[in-house]
């Protein structure tokens, strides 16, 4: 039979108080007993006591005085189990609070406090009351302080209340508190526990006043002469072997009570007023002897901790935990401990770790080479990941096979960085170092944390390296794409400019070759006409070359720019100029236009389209030999389609030429004339892709316009 106890932490008498009696009653029935430290939990069934699940356990013990401390807490638990689903898979047993659903074991505090009460109000006389005590939402606080209420009220005397926590600190800075603001003391300061009291005699010495204190529990430190502390005592050690017995008939099927009280106990001492009894400090010998022993020794174990700290803030990987947490171990003589670590921060315990260190017998045995969070291992020892569950069951065996029955006495601590869970330690030590070893995973856990923070930062700081080269050779990449379309940007520019010159140069030796000579035979006409030649042979051929000159002026002013372009648009242009063609040349042009009336290109979109085709077609008149040409505008997707095609003798060489939307090269070494180089460029402008073949059997020339 194997059961756990769950409690907050065993760094303070109340809780080590329990887990003695707890531990003491499950070594005589020989069950096996762990317990699980600052395990951080809610009203949730996926998170309330998850650890069981991994550990294994046929029963289950809460300290619920310590762990739901809320009243509004309490009565959120209490409405979870209402729901069937929500039970627990085994039996529980609820201490020092009394939990619905659940056997509690409790203590009757109620007459010893009103005893305490009486004691001070009637024996001593007392009127003026200081109340200190722990959170006013605290169960144990709320019964402690009615009661005081209670009785100052029915006494007639004067009350003054004051609530913080359950520790000593809280009780010097309350204390202090009421001597900075009052002038006279009060004749007794009742204080909800021990270690109130404890910090309220502090600061009373501090301040160099006295007065009579009391407190509730009455712990080992209570009972030494120098405090010497008027109190109640709490039957610790029988609450948890109550509940042990309690939990035991539970698993064995047995009955058991709702609620188990237990009586508590006024102890009279002089620190409320009363004089010295002599007896009373003559059983305590013995244990007064063995608590000097356990406190020469708390100096060492102090001092361990404290250079476990103080190494632990300089290590900067888990490899260097191990040396420091060795020493540490060795100095408290634990010779049993496991560190499990899980691969990434987690809101509730975790089901798998990996075993990063374990001492077994004194021997030790570490590998932290395992802990990079995007690998997967196989179960095995030290250094990879274990299943939990798995663990605790080898955990049992070995105490088997060391003659014991099951595991006893082991402790868990969950190592925790806020609300996040790093991993736990398992350990096996004496009584007197669990404060210690409590202190310790906390260094532990914040070192764990920070190298985890650490990690993360040096893979953020990776990635972004990486990210920033990537993002360099991006820019490094761009700005030679820019630098080049600059240069080519250059070059197109100065194309432009050269094509325009050619433009005007053509222009000009049209008008010089043509016009201007043939207006020079007209001047030589009239010079004839006027020397006195035969008007009869002259003015037939005069007036058939000033018609002449007339039609090719027209022809030249039309080529320069089309005037039906901007009258009747680009389907009537290119109609005109196809019509033109037929007319004048060998070659018969037919034309097509299948797109959708109006056209969807631009003014300055027709023009180039009108230009390109026009210049085509006076290559294929020109160079083609050709008897036939087309010219087809289509619709294709988002695409208008140009395509001028003749069944001419073609030429080789303009399949070498660009047909992509690059605008045209200068330096192309290709054949190109001016035409091909202008219909390149105007093909640029329009965004088009443009394509030319050609062949024996005629050539094609092609673009496609985004529309």
């Amino acid at each position: 039979m194997k059961i756990a106890l769950f409690l907050n932490n065993l760094d303070e008498e109340y809780q080590i108080s329990v887990y003695r009696g707890i531990r003491t009653e499950t070594e005589s029935l020989g069950i096996g007993i762990i317990c699980v430290q600052d395990e951080m939990f809610t009203v949730n069934k996926a998170s309330l006591f998850s650890s069981k699940d991994f550990i294994g356990v046929d029963g289950v013990l809460i300290l619920s005085s310590v762990l739901m401390h809320k009243g509004d807490f309490t009565a959120d638990f209490a409405e979870f189990f209402k729901n069937p689903q929500n039970k627990f898979d085994c039996p529980v047993v609820s201490i020092g609070l009394q939990l619905p659903y659940f056997p509690s074991i409790i203590v009757k505090s109620r007459d010893s406090m009103e005893k305490l009460m009486e004691h001070l109000i009637v024996f001593h006389k007392y009127r003026k009351f200081l109340y200190i005590g722990g959170p006013e939402n605290h169960h144990d606080n709320i019964v402690r302080e009615s009661i005081f209420r209670q009785m100052i009220k029915a006494a007639d005397c004067e009350e003054i209340i004051a609530n913080g926590e359950f520790t000593a600190v809280s009780g010097i800075a309350l204390m202090r508190n009421y001597l900075m603001s009052h002038r006279d003391l009060p004749d007794v300061v009742v204080a909800a526990n021990d270690t109130i009291a404890f910090g309220i005699q502090e600061a009373l010495h501090t301040y160099g006043k006295t007065c009579a204190v009391t407190g509730f529990d009455d712990t080992t430190k209570a009972q030494m002469e120098v405090f010497s502390l008027t109190t109640v005592r709490q039957p610790f050690g029988k609450m948890g072997q109550q509940a042990v017995r309690t939990l035991r008939d539970m698993i064995l099927g047995k009955e058991v009570p709702k609620v188990v009280s237990i009586d508590s106990t006024f102890i009279i001492r002089t620190s409320c007023g009363c004089e010295k009894r002599a007896e009373e400090t003559k059983p305590l010998m013995p244990r007064l002897l063995e608590m000097q022993y356990n406190a020469m020794n708390s100096e060492d174990f102090l001092l361990n901790v404290s250079l476990l700290g103080q190494s632990l803030t300089a290590v900067s990987s888990l490899e260097e935990i191990i040396s420091h947490l060795q020493y540490f171990l060795t100095g408290l003589n634990i010779g049993t401990f496991y560190l499990l670590l899980y691969q990434k921060p987690a809101f509730a315990p975790m089901k798998k770790g990996i075993l990063a260190f374990q001492r077994v017998n004194d021997k030790d045995s570490f590998d932290f080479s395992h802990l990079s969070y995007d690998k997967k291992q196989t179960v095995g020892v030290v250094g990879n990941i274990v299943f939990l569950r798995d663990f605790f069951g080898t955990i049992a065996g070995v105490e088997h096979q060391r003659g014991k029955n099951s595991i006893s006495g082991w402790t868990i601590y969950h190592l925790r960085s806020g609300a996040e869970y790093l991993g736990l330690i398992v350990y096996s030590a004496a009584d007197t170092v669990h404060s210690h070893c409590c202190s310790a995973a906390i260094f532990i856990a914040n070192t764990v944390k920070r190298l985890q923070i650490a990690e993360t930062e040096q893979e953020r700081l990776k990635k972004l390296e990486e990210e920033v080269a990537f993002r360099t050779r991006d820019l490094v990449a761009t700005h030679k794409k820019l630098e080049e379309e600059a240069k080519r940007r250059l070059e197109v520019e100065a194309e432009v400019l050269r094509i325009s010159e050619l433009e005007r140069q053509r222009f000009s030796m049209d008008l010089h070759d043509d016009i201007c000579q043939r207006l020079a035979g007209i001047s030589m006409f009239c010079k004839g006409l006027a020397s006195g030649i035969g008007a009869e042979l002259l003015l037939p051929e005069l007036s058939e070359m000033v018609d002449e000159t007339l039609r090719r002026t027209r022809q030249y002013a039309h080529e320069s720019f089309p005037v039906e372009l901007d009258t009747f648009g680009l389907n009537e242009a290119l109609s005109s100029l196809c019509h033109s063609i037929s007319k004048q040349c060998v070659c018969r042009c037919s034309y097509k236009w299948l797109v959708p009336l109006p056209s969807p290109l631009s003014r300055t979109q027709e023009l180039n389209v009108y230009r390109i085709i026009q210049e085509a077609l006076n290559n294929v008149v020109k160079h083609s030999k050709a008897k036939k040409a087309s010219v087809d505008i289509s619709r294709e997707e988002n695409h208008l389609v140009v395509r001028v095609q003749d069944n001419g003798i073609g030429d080789a060489r303009l399949n070498l030429l660009e047909t992509t939307t690059a605008p045209v090269q200068p330096n192309n070494k290709c054949h190109s004339g001016f035409g091909i180089r202008s219909m390149q460029y105007r093909a640029h402008q329009l965004g088009a892709n443009y394509h030319i073949a050609s062949s024996e059997t005629g050539t094609l020339i092609e673009i496609k316009i985004p529309v």
